[in-house]
């Protein structure tokens, strides 16, 4: 079972990262285009990126965690939603926290690739891109050791990731209500 779990939140990750930039390069190319945008410099790049992607990904799955169904369109489509621990569904604040803590080994990345580059000595740079990297690692060592129901964004933000519908019974009294 819980292999079947990280396959199928891997899954949902994916489909929700290809569906995203299906979506978000035409749109940024086109924004770009018709208000004559050319980024040349490394900053430039970066801030078309935040502009672009990074809001836009931020929005989506902020909101999906959010809404009702617990769930981005990967979530739905692998019949998983987010919840948070004793509650059920995700407050707007929890789902901002959960989602700024699952794309800040990428958003370092920007950061450090792009937005600092020309500013930073080669030394910064790599240490910020090496620092994003080994947060990616320990986030998927959470996420394996807990067999995928959990990563670090999850343990900070107080949520997990299971089946759509089913709660786990440490989270549920008798009555079928959630506790803390």
């Amino acid at each position: 079972m819980k292999f079947k779990l990280i396959l199928k939140r891997i899954a949902a990750y994916l489909i929700d990262i290809v569906l995203l930039f299906a979506v978000l390069a035409p749109a940024g190319y086109l924004v770009e285009r018709l208000l004559r945008i050319n980024p040349t410099t490394a900053y430039e790049v970066w801030l078309a990126a935040v502009l672009s992607f990074s809001l836009p990904a931020w929005l989506y799955f902020c909101l999906c965690d959010h809404a009702t169904t617990g769930a981005t369109i990967g979530k739905r489509i692998m019949g998983l939603q987010a919840r948070a621990i004793g509650t059920g569904r995700i407050s707007l604040w929890r789902a901002l926290a959960r989602t700024a803590i699952k794309l800040l080994p990428w958003e370092l990345a920007h950061i450090f690739g792009f937005a600092l580059a020309e500013k930073v000595s080669n030394g910064v740079q790599t240490a910020g891109l090496i620092a994003s990297n080994l947060m990616i690692i320990a986030y998927l060592a959470i996420f394996l050791a807990t067999g995928g129901k959990r990563s670090l964004h999850d343990i900070i933000a107080r949520t997990e990731v299971g089946l759509q519908g089913k709660q786990p019974a440490r989270f549920a009294n008798i009555s079928g209500r959630s506790q803390p």
